[in-house]
């Protein structure tokens, strides 16, 4: 949302050449034909970013507050994830592709398969039934698609090493 000079002023509770000091000071804000627009939080957060490098010193409470959110944060993914509600990127994009894997080898099967078979065949309907045939036969097979015992190796492994280092973090 945009401000004018004295909706910002009015905002932060300071009078008009405040603000015109903070836009000589280097305070975003746009030129919109001959009209200056603010955003609120980009105003904010060039204060308190101006605020830290002039003082130098960080506020302790708000940093322990943001350490503490954080935490939280983590605590809460690492309880979502142990009761099964959350598993690891590296795990769904390994399973992921190892599927698409097999879909695109069925996929690429199907050619040479029908190829041989309506050379002998006479007309279009008896090509289009087989055709589809071995097009819902390939779907079947994926809709069943188990993974390897390579690929299911592969996936523990991973698991595993995700595991190690979320207890290292720990």
């Amino acid at each position: 949302m945009e401000f004018n000079r004295s909706q910002i002023a009015e905002a932060f509770g300071v009078n008009l050449s405040t603000v015109d000091k903070w836009r000589r000071s280097g305070c975003p804000a746009e030129q919109n034909g001959k009209l200056v627009v603010f955003s609120v939080r980009v105003v904010s957060d060039w204060l308190r970013s101006r605020d830290v490098e002039s003082s130098g010193v960080l506020d302790l409470g708000q940093e322990r507050a943001k350490l503490t959110k954080l935490q939280a944060e983590k605590t809460k993914l690492e309880l979502e994830q142990q009761r099964g509600n959350l598993i690891p990127m590296e795990l769904v994009l390994a399973t992921w592709q190892s599927h698409i894997g097999n879909a695109r080898a069925k996929l690429l099967a199907l050619p040479p398969k029908i190829a041989g078979q309506v050379i002998a065949m006479d007309n279009y309907l008896e090509i289009e039934q087989f055709t589809t045939g071995l097009i819902y036969e390939a779907l079947d097979e994926l809709e069943k698609d188990e993974l390897s015992v390579k690929q299911h190796t592969s996936l523990e492994a991973i698991s595993d090493d995700l595991e190690v280092a979320a207890d290292a973090n720990s």
